[in-house]
């Protein structure tokens, strides 16, 4: 019998494969009871049963038998493979496949190998200690982590998809939770000043593409799809004013369709500045080469200042949206300028809005 020594956390055990199963077992004595123990890893690939005999034996030895029954399992669990193909056929979300992608990579995370591999893998590996191992080890923002493990608990979230597929204990418990897995109440924190200051100094000295792209995204709040699509036609001269209008026209879909549709009056030195343009905004002569500018090109710029945030474009675009709400204190106009549905997704997402209330100037003119 094909057998591997395994050591993790102070105990030994062994890996070895049963001739009834092909799945790798995992035997070892309890650190506080010393009985002997035999739990199946669920794998049959030997170096992801190894990683993963380590970290049950890792759990028995600081949460006891207690940890062991979230990786307890029998040769006729069904497998996440199952529950995804199952969950992709009865679910209505238009989000099913995005869920589906978060609860794979999430596992992809904690236990490495391909989707496939994963796809091959009892659905108990779905468990707390695999959750709280990816909230301690993944080196990624609060906002990512939260937003994955949100995405895979939604594959399981809703009882009346599953009521023909027996699921675990413990991805009913998952289904359940909650805490850790919404993402901050505001995840922006605003630019310093005088780093916006240097960048717009930068942005005058490139000129061309990048210098539109920065009044587009750090003055208008334009998306990087909106920027990329967007053309000297789009200014439009009413009663005297320069507008830009953003509405959905040949190679451009707004994400929520005419409800996203806006129209900007720009100050004049930025009308002069926007209208020197030829046609596009942006260089590239075809709608490809335009995205590739301002997902590259203008990105790298503005990662130049800020090499910490990795949504670039999009930070300045929440940058405008918090400006105009200091200035206006109006977060409906906000709304409108960024192209909102909801007010709830301007104020949660994009605009900050200053946190001390002048109490004091307000009473002085009375």
């Amino acid at each position: 019998m094909d057998t591997h020594k395994i050591t993790a956390a102070g105990l030994t055990g062994k890996l070895y494969q049963a001739t009834d199963s092909p799945r790798w077992q995992l035997e070892f004595r309890h650190p506080h009871t010393k009985k002997r123990l035999r739990i199946s890893t669920g794998l049959r690939d030997l170096t992801m049963a190894k990683e993963k005999a380590k970290g049950i034996m890792t759990d028995a030895g600081r949460d006891g038998l207690v940890a062991l029954q979230a990786h307890a399992m029998r040769t006729t669990a069904r497998s996440v493979g199952e529950a995804v193909d199952h969950y992709l056929k009865v679910s209505k979300l238009p989000t099913k496949q995005a869920n589906v992608n978060r609860l794979l990579r999430f596992l992809r995370a904690v236990l490495g190998g391909t989707n496939e591999q994963l796809r091959a893998l009892p659905l108990t590996v779905v468990s707390p200690a695999n959750v709280a191992k990816y909230q301690r080890e993944f080196e990624g923002s609060v906002y990512t982590v939260r937003g994955t493990l949100a995405g895979a608990r939604s594959v399981f979230c809703h009882p009346l998809e599953w009521q023909d597929f027996s699921l675990p204990d413990c991805i009913q418990k998952f289904a359940a939770a909650s805490v850790g897995m919404r993402a901050p109440a505001v995840t922006f924190e605003r630019i310093a000043p005088a780093v916006l200051e240097a960048m717009d100094a930068a942005s005058k000295q490139r000129g061309g593409g990048i210098r539109r792209a920065f009044l587009l995204t750090r003055y208008l709040g334009l998306t990087p799809k909106e920027v990329a699509a967007c053309r000297r036609t789009w200014i439009e001269e009413r009663n005297d004013k320069f507008v830009l209008v953003i509405i959905e026209r040949e190679g451009l879909t707004l994400k929520t369709g005419a409800k996203r549709g806006r129209a900007l009056s720009l100050p004049e030195w930025m009308a002069r500045e926007l209208l020197a343009a030829e046609d596009c905004m942006v260089e590239g002569r075809t709608p490809g080469r335009r995205k590739f500018f301002v997902e590259r090109i203008f990105n790298a710029f503005v990662r130049e200042f800020i090499p910490e945030r990795a949504a670039a474009a999009y930070e300045l675009r929440k940058q405008a949206g918090s400006d105009m709400l200091n200035a206006t204190g109006k977060i409906s106009l906000v709304q409108h300028m960024l192209g909102h549905t909801e007010p709830s997704t301007t104020a949660r997402w994009y605009a900050v809005y200053d946190r001390e209330v002048d109490v004091a100037s307000v009473w002085d003119q009375q």
